[in-house]
């Protein structure tokens, strides 16, 4: 076949060199010979052979496309030459490099974190076999968690699977575990930092994961020391508890002390026997590896007062299972749904439960099949940044590109002289590109990894023990590695295609002998363009991260319209069982209210959910006295019951008509708007007297907490519009409604003091512990508690994020501008040095050269600030405190960026004013 004889001949070179020149020379006789009968001389008829046949390297090159496979040879030696003719221009490839490495190595870092974290499968083995269970309601919701009777159910008569496990999460009191105590989460880095909830004052938690007991063998993971739950039958574990460690866990609290096997601990006050530990890093069905895995079995133990494991409406565990072998996903939802019809009989007929449903099955993943909206377009954000980044990079290196071309023109005229096609050129100079793609995608590789490697450590490290361990798996894999390499691949095609094309062009067009003393037109122009669309492209990034840095100051930095400094909030956790029960519970909590109103520097106590505390709960409010549905509802408000000093201890002005009487027993049916409610049910009107219904049905509350249905309200007051943790304001539509004083115990406290609240902090743990050592106290402030609210984290966290890629940004930018003009000024060396032998000023120079430099700078400025405003309008929904047009990032961000514009490209044309016009003249 040809190409065996082709492939033949690579090894034969020698041999097909010789043979190929025996042919050429054959051919120049036949024509001498040819030439000689025709009447001509011998040394005529050699001549006239040789113009005639034209040059024999080309015709070896032609007869050598047709006898060897010559691309696997022509790229290497095209690498060869490319990585020589990098080689002599040092300074331009480091910066060519060190650019690509700083676009390719954001956006591979942000691919690795979202292939960790997004896209990541079990912790199993063969995981490609597992999958997540759920069922999709009629009104289209996706049901995720199941209840235990369901899930034992589908456990027991799904025969599409191999196993069915299930888990859930749980933070359980820790004590008995001997050693020190670690410092709360409050103390850590990233407490101190705000990222973590507060914690318990007088308790050790622990974060445990409860699972089904035959979890780890349908997982096929096995313990690295002792044995796991499905070598225990029912009975034994009954009769003795046990949980699991996880070796991370281990080695954090108990320093790796062998002798914890057969260790005695106790959660939530019941005694469990370690009976083994977990591989290190093992997350199984979760992102973080916990504390302790806990059988489901025992959760009669640890919460007694709950119906877990008997009650069928309440859907607390979230459900996995291994594929049957020879089983697909499509066979499993057709058995799964057909068993959901019998199963939705045995709910509440009035529960949504009980309605008609489809199973949906999908691969393995710690995640549900749809990720929250905001999750999704934070993700879209952050992968369009970086990769506007990238496109940055490339602008700047193609620029860059653009100027060295120009010298490089006499080479690519001998080239062409010699026989090169344009083709031959182009590919020639898209190799050099590539080359410089690949060398940047390899050293960004590397330290993306190092960077990620080391920063998923000290995030692992700085968690408290309690929260677990975030296990983040950022060592590069075949994907990753793929992911690099098309990257720099088709970075490098990119940034070179366009200078590759113009500059084979000139190349054709330029005569042997022109010099490289001033750049064509067109080139010019290319390179304008480039220097452009970076500045706009980096000008958006920029605008865009200090609308959300502003945003972010101003979400932490406004007016609330409550106290937020001298207001704690303590948080109670009573142990679970009879003992205590609602009366004690109340009795403690009024022990303690008083307890606390005696601390120094106390000035009130009250109880209710703080506007920022999280337990905001909405209700449907008509105003014609009848019960509110879809024909009357008015409005959709926050509602919250308060005690009557609840204004008072958080400092909310009353605006209008009085605030709530206290009175022992039934509270009186009155309520209290705040202004924006009241003008959205009244606008223009005094509310004070009217009346109002509310209606929780459709909407979220907790199971046995205190409801505002039924009776018609009064309004007797209207307060000052408060801030709670929406960004967008909604929150501040609330309706105040008396909490009943039977119900104390179920709401936080809240604790006004004259100075800073911190130092109060310290007093409440000995005086709780006086009262009663097993009750539980988390107290923050208002400020913690506003500052750790997911709203206020998620734009702090757009705005870190946005910055550092908006500052990568500026400085691709600013070295493209930099670099780019240093490579023209060497260019026109000869220009320049002509302009001053005629009299030109060095003034002069100095201006024309900061004039043609900063166009293009001007008109990317230009374009940058049209494309943020549409940036803008799609941020709206995460800016507070800022109009879409906010002048202090628009003008403030753009006068920076023309600075440091300026400032880049004056150096080099500074440079361009000392040139020695005799020394100019003769440069080449």
């Amino acid at each position: 076949m040809a190409w065996i004889s082709r492939f033949r001949a690579l090894f034969q070179r020698d041999k097909l060199a010789r043979e190929q020149d025996e042919e050429l020379a054959f051919h120049l006789s036949m024509r001498e010979q040819w030439n000689v009968e025709q009447g001509m001389s011998p040394a005529e008829a050699r001549r006239d052979a040789r113009r005639r046949f034209g040059n024999p390297a080309v015709w070896r090159e032609r007869m050598s496309e047709i006898d060897l496979m010559l691309l696997p040879q022509t790229i290497l030696l095209d690498l060869r030459y490319g990585a020589r003719t990098l080689r002599r221009n040092a300074g331009f490839t480091i910066v060519a490099i060190l650019a690509m490495a700083l676009g390719i190595g954001i956006n591979t870092a942000a691919f690795t974190f979202y292939k960790a974290m997004f896209t990541r499968s079990l912790d199993a083995h063969d995981p490609s076999r597992m999958v997540n269970l759920s069922l999709v309601r009629q009104s289209g919701h996706i049901d995720a968690d199941f209840s235990y009777p369901d899930f034992k159910a589908y456990q027991e008569n799904l025969h599409s699977f191999s196993g069915v496990i299930a888990h859930s999460v749980d933070r359980l009191m820790l004590s008995g575990a001997g050693g020190p105590i670690r410092k709360p989460a409050s103390e850590s880095f990233l407490g101190t930092l705000g990222l973590l909830p507060a914690s318990a004052i007088n308790a050790e938690f622990a974060t445990t994961f409860e699972v089904s007991e035959n979890y780890f063998s349908v997982l096929g993971v096995n313990a690295i020391r002792g044995r796991t739950f499905d070598a225990i039958s029912a009975e034994e574990l009954a009769a003795s508890p046990s949980v699991l460690i996880s070796e991370n866990y281990w080695q954090k609290r108990f320093a790796g002390d062998a002798a914890v096997l057969g260790k005695v601990v106790r959660l939530d006050g019941v005694p469990f026997t370690i009976i083994g530990i977990t591989p290190r890093d093992f997350a199984g069905t979760s992102v973080e590896t916990p504390d302790f895995w806990f059988p489901l079995s025992l959760i009669p133990f640890v919460h007694p007062d709950g119906n877990w494991l008997r009650d069928r409406e309440n859907l607390w565990l979230r459900p996995f299972a291994r594929l049957a072998p020879g089983v697909s996903i499509a066979q499993a939802e057709a058995e799964m749904t057909a068993f959901a019809k019998h199963i939705r009989t045995l709910h509440d007929p009035h529960s949504e439960l009980s309605e008609l449903s489809e199973a949906r099955i999908w691969p393995g993943s710690p995640f549900p099949r749809d990720l929250d909206r905001g999750l999704k377009l934070s993700i879209l954000f952050i992968m369009i940044a970086v990769g506007m980044v990238l496109v940055i990079a490339c602008a700047n290196v193609a620029s860059l590109q653009l100027a060295r071309a120009v010298s490089r023109q006499n080479e690519l005229c001998l080239r062409l002289s010699l026989g090169a096609t344009r083709r031959r050129l182009i590919r020639q100079l898209l190799t050099e590109s590539a080359l410089l793609g690949l060398i940047a995608g390899i050293i960004a590789l590397l330290f993306t990894w190092a960077l990620l490697r080391v920063s998923v450590t000290m995030i692992a490290e700085s968690i408290p023990a309690e929260w677990g361990s975030l296990v983040l798996h950022v060592t590069p894999d075949l994907e990753i590695f793929a992911y690099v390499f098309i990257l720099s691949l088709t970075a490098g095609i990119l940034f070179g295609l366009a200078p590759a094309l113009e500059s084979s062009r000139s190349a054709v067009s330029s005569a042997i002998n022109a010099g490289a003393a001033s750049s064509p037109m067109r080139n010019r122009r290319l390179r304008n363009i480039l220097v452009a669309a970076q500045v706009s492209v980096s000008l958006v990034l920029l605008i865009a991260g200090s609308m959300l840095i502003r945003s972010s100051i101003h979400a932490l930095t406004m007016d609330t319209g409550y106290e937020t400094r001298h207001v704690v909030d303590i948080e109670l956790q009573f142990p679970e069982g009879p003992k205590y029960n609602a009366d004690h519970r109340h009795a403690l909590v009024g022990e303690l209210r008083a307890r606390l109103a005696g601390l120094p520097g106390v000035t009130a106590i009250s109880s209710a959910h703080a506007p920022d505390s999280g337990g905001e709960r909405t209700a449907a409010v008509s105003i014609n006295g009848e019960k509110p549905s879809a024909n009357n509802t008015r409005a959709v408000l926050y509602y919250t019951f308060v005690q009557p000093n609840y204004f008072q201890t958080l400092s909310i002005p009353l605006l209008s008509g009085r605030g709530f009487v206290s009175e022992v027993g039934q509270p009186e049916r009155s309520v209290i708007l705040t202004q924006s409610a009241a003008e959205q049910l009244w606008p223009g009107q005094n509310p004070i007297g009217h009346s109002l219904r509310l209606g929780t049905d459709d909407q979220f509350h907790l199971k046995n907490e205190v409801l505002p249905d039924g009776p018609t309200y009064q309004v007797i007051g209207v307060a000052r519009d408060t801030r709670g943790i929406q960004l967008d304001g909604s929150d501040s539509e609330q309706v105040y409604i008396p909490l009943p004083e039977q119900r104390v115990q179920d709401y936080p406290i809240l604790v006004r003091t004259k100075s800073d609240s911190l130092q109060s902090l310290d007093a409440i743990g000995p005086a709780i512990a006086s009262l009663d050592p097993n009750l539980v106290a988390t107290p923050a402030t208002l400020e913690q508690l506003l500052h750790q609210t997911p709203p206020f984290l998620i734009s702090a966290l757009a705005a870190s994020i946005a910055s550092v890629v908006g500052m990568v940004g500026l400085l691709l930018a600013s070295m493209g501008i930099f670099g780019t003009v240093s490579y023209i000024v060497v260019l026109r060396t000869r220009e320049v040095g002509i302009r001053i032998a005629l009299g030109a000023k060095k003034g002069d120079i100095l201006g024309l050269m900061l004039r043609e430099s900063t166009q293009p700078v001007l008109v990317g400025l230009l374009a940058g600030m049209t494309l943020s405003l549409g940036v803008a309008y799609l941020l709206r929904g995460i800016l507070y405190g800022l109009n879409t047009v906010d002048a202090v990032s628009f003008i403030g961000v753009t006068i920076l960026f023309l600075s440091i514009a300026l400032v880049a490209a004056y150096v080099p044309s500074r440079r361009a004013t000392r040139v020695e016009p005799v020394v100019a003249l003769r440069y080449e």
